[in-house]
């Protein structure tokens, strides 16, 4: 029987932390011991010993071992056992202490910083937090010098430090300069939904009392919009309305009063600021009505989601002024999904308006709601329409369906769109058909046979299928089009490749059952190549490695984008399928592996341990074999023979 995955981490951990002793307790030198550690961090739960071998490390050669110590430091500490512990309060704390003293004596703060969180979660968040300002104001205290202030405060610059206005205040007495920016990075949140009402802070009047005295309205401004509730905001714009009368001089100051935690009845108090000033809240309200969020009611999967309060308010306000472009961005950014459909059918069904004017009104709404963006990663919030108000606007604008409404009918959980794609197979239109298929193409079917959604997608799918089969083949006219629909994927917008293809008959026709029709057209393969979708670039690096003079030929034009593959991250599957393509590339004229050689040649300096060289050698031997003249000094094959002396005595 196997063994469970809590008997594995317990097997792993006892082995790692006798692994660890034992290299300890062999004699050897330093870059002896750094190299077995170094080997054993590729090991699991290395990194849960730090207690174990960090202590020791920095006692042997605290600047040798320094790097080793940064990389892999962890706070998370496993025993032999198995079990979690917190090593700050066993026996291992005198070490862990010791070892805090000494790199807080040797000024090394980076650390200093890992070893002081460490301990910091070991006291729970409410000692943790009164500690580290007890620490941060008697040290900044402590120090003589503006230096010995700015190492200070390097030091306790931890992530999850919050000060109070004592602690401020201290800080603002001591160097008021020096403290200014870390009092601004390390200000608390007064509320929002990660704050326990309980802890809410009350507004520091006197800090700000203080730098409005000293001139520094910059700092006030940002305590001010950190720390403010809703209704002392509520109260504060309010109270503008009557005291300034200047519009833009309206808009700054509530600029400087908006808070940075985005309040729940933001909606209500925009209606009042339109009721009160009118169009001269207009620039402040654009700015801000992503502010303005739909809110949950109920729980799980029965729990729905609602306008914000004052919304419904706001877009009549707007409507019956003729805001429109408040109404739409409010529309757009912060209506349900349910009212953004609702307004869109009603501008639709409304026949005795103008047309230039309808059509004015949905540009409006169209778009984006709101932007998430991380490295690596970003969310885009679109309203989608349903299947019913897609086909009204369709038949009475097709243009801005297929255009900026595009991206509110992307197929996916919500609705497969049955009705708009009939339509517009009825159409032939083949812009808006391939923007659908390329959707649609992405999404496996729900698993119950009697779920009302998954006999839609059956009857979508078909349908979409049935029409690319039915394309004519000749003159590369089905290529084309199936590469402008996989060309249209998003990318990470194919998961579990495996399941999809067993399910979605459409993708089986463009991934699976096509090979020899791209082929057959260049300008379809280079499309799929250009893909962001990596699985469309592997089916194009599979067509490009294929045993055929077509492919070679392919391949070789399209060096240009094969060559990316090269140095850019790849699943080991994936890479090696480019190297095929690549190598055929290489073997179909030498001009084309001239280009290609240094490439390969450079891809050898890469650092990363996985990349499969071995293999690369491989491709570069075939190359070279075939192209002989392309070789280097290294690459020349030496034969040794006797010398012509011993040949011939």
């Amino acid at each position: 029987m196997s063994e469970s995955w809590e008997q594995r981490r317990r097997r792993e951990a006892r082995e790692m932390d006798a692994a660890i002793r034992s290299t300890f307790a062999r004699r050897q030198s330093n870059a002896e011991l750094r190299s077995e550690l170094e080997a054993l961090a590729q090991r699991p739960w290395f990194r849960e010993f730090s207690w174990l071998w960090g202590p020791s490390l920095h006692v042997r050669d605290r600047v040798l071992f320094r790097p080793l110590i940064l990389s892999w430091l962890r706070v998370g500490n496993l025993t032999a056992a198995g079990a979690w512990v917190d090593p700050w309060q066993g026996e291992n704390a005198a070490a862990l202490e010791t070892w805090l003293a000494d790199v807080d004596r040797f000024d090394d703060v980076e650390v200093f910083r890992r070893l002081y969180e460490w301990r910091q979660q070991g006291l729970g968040s409410r000692k943790a937090e009164a500690r580290w300002r007890e620490d941060l104001t008697q040290r900044f205290r402590d120090a003589r010098t503006r230096a010995a202030r700015h190492l200070v405060l390097s030091k306790l610059d931890v992530e999850t430090g919050r000060l109070d206005e004592a602690t401020a205040l201290a800080l603002d007495d001591v160097d008021a300069e020096l403290a200014r920016p870390f009092i601004r990075a390390r200000l608390p949140f007064a509320w929002g939904p990660l704050v326990p009402l309980e802890k809410q802070h009350a507004m520091w009047t006197t800090l700000r009392e203080r730098l409005l005295a000293r001139g520094d309205t910059e700092l006030a401004w940002v305590v001010y919009r950190r720390l403010v509730t809703e209704d002392a905001w509520r109260a504060d714009v309010l109270a503008l309305t009557q005291s300034v009368t200047e519009s833009q001089a309206l808009v700054r100051a509530l600029e400087e009063r908006h808070p940075d935690i985005a309040p729940a009845g933001a909606a209500e108090v925009f209606v009042e600021l339109a009721e009160k000033r009118g169009r001269d809240v207009v620039p402040y309200l654009l700015a801000h009505l992503s502010a303005v969020f739909p809110r949950w009611t109920g729980y799980g999967f029965r729990g729905k989601r609602k306008n914000a309060k004052g919304l419904p308010e706001l877009l009549e306000l707007c409507r019956v002024r003729g805001w429109e472009d408040v109404w739409g961005t409010a529309l757009r950014t912060s209506a349900t999904a349910e009212t953004f459909d609702k307004e869109v059918l009603s501008l639709v069904h409304d026949a005795k308006a103008d047309p230039t004017v309808t059509r004015g009104r949905l540009l409006q709404v169209a778009g984006t709601g709101g932007e998430w963006n991380q490295p690596g990663f970003g969310i885009t919030r679109v309203l989608p329409l349903t299947d019913t108000t897609a086909v009204m606007l369709y038949a009475r604008f097709p243009e801005l369906l297929r255009g900026p409404f595009r991206m509110h009918v992307s197929s996916g959980w919500h609705s497969s769109y049955p009705e708009l794609v009939g339509r517009a197979l009825e159409r032939r239109d083949e812009e808006l058909l391939d923007f659908l298929a390329s959707r649609a193409a992405t999404q496996a079917l729900p698993t119950h046979s009697g779920n009302k959604r998954q006999r839609e997608w059956t009857r979508v799918l078909d349908a979409l299928a049935t029409h690319y089969e039915e394309l004519p083949k000749e003159d590369g006219v089905f290529a084309r089009r199936a590469a402008n629909v996989l060309g249209a994927i998003p990318a990470y917008a194919l998961w579990a490749d495996k399941t999809l293809l067993s399910q979605n008959r459409l993708a089986r026709l463009l991934l699976m059952r096509s090979d020899d029709l791209y082929l057959a057209d260049p300008r379809a393969v280079r499309d799929l190549l250009e893909s962001p979708q990596i699985h469309v670039q592997a089916l194009a690096f599979r067509l490009l490695g294929r045993d055929s003079p077509r492919a070679r030929e392919l391949a070789a034009n399209n060096t240009d984008v094969l060559q990316a593959a090269l140095l850019r991250p790849l699943h080991r599957r994936t890479r090696m399928m480019a190297f095929t393509a690549l190598t055929n590339a290489a073997l179909h004229d030498v001009d084309t592996a001239r280009r290609l050689l240094p490439r390969m040649r450079d891809t050898f300096a890469l650092p990363d341990t996985r990349y499969p060289k071995e293999a690369l050698v491989e491709v570069m031997a075939k190359v070279l074999q075939r192209w002989p003249e392309l070789r280097g000094p290294a690459e020349t094959p030496r034969v040794f023979s006797k010398s012509p002396r011993e040949a011939h005595p």
